[in-house]
């Protein structure tokens, strides 16, 4: 083990907690934000139960179903206390860095102890794995600062990845209004 691998290791694990707690804000809140949709589009129907076209009724009950079934799914991935758990490994991850001895090719320097080589390997146990992209993102963003310099395609698909993840985000909190809106002008 080398004090380089611990720190590839840790600022991957910074992005993996940014990306899980990047997941619990928002899917919490387009929870909220579809609820209240729903529930504006059950008021609504009161007085005009066709407000959205002959088929209001229809798309009120996919609505109220998908809701059900989504606010399940996001329970069961549990991203805060994923978030958590990924957070204090990382803390753990960059206490070990900032204890082990500098990277040397003197045969001289001193090496990583029995304890901390089990203490890593401790701490690399105690967590989910971070994914690919973020070790990528965390080299992207690094920059020339790091021994691992992101080749092109990896600098792409990160920016990529980000990009993506905004404009889905993004598409997610937008595209009810905007059926809404065309399904009125349609009615």
């Amino acid at each position: 083990m080398k004090k380089d691998n611990v720190w590839f290791t840790y600022k991957a694990r910074i992005q993996a907690h940014k990306r899980l707690e990047w997941l619990d804000f928002h899917s919490q809140l387009l929870l909220v934000w579809y609820a209240i949709l729903s529930t504006a589009l059950a008021v609504l129907t009161i007085k005009y139960s066709t407000v959205l076209g002959p088929n209001t009724d229809v798309m009120a009950t996919i609505l109220s179903v998908a809701l059900l079934g989504v606010s399940l799914a996001v329970t069961n991935r549990d991203f805060r206390v994923r978030a958590m758990l990924m957070r204090k490994n990382y803390l753990g991850l960059q206490k070990l860095h900032r204890e082990l001895p500098e990277d040397s090719a003197d045969p001289t320097a001193p090496k990583p102890t029995a304890e901390q080589l089990g203490k890593y390997d401790e701490l690399l146990s105690e967590s989910e794995n971070h994914r690919e992209i973020d070790d990528r993102i965390a080299r992207v963003l690094a920059g020339n600062l790091t021994s691992r310099t992101p080749t092109f395609f990896e600098t792409c698909d990160a920016r990529l990845w980000l990009t993506l993840r905004f404009l889905l985000t993004a598409a997610l909190y937008v595209s009810p209004v905007i059926v809404g809106i065309y399904s009125w002008k349609n009615a």
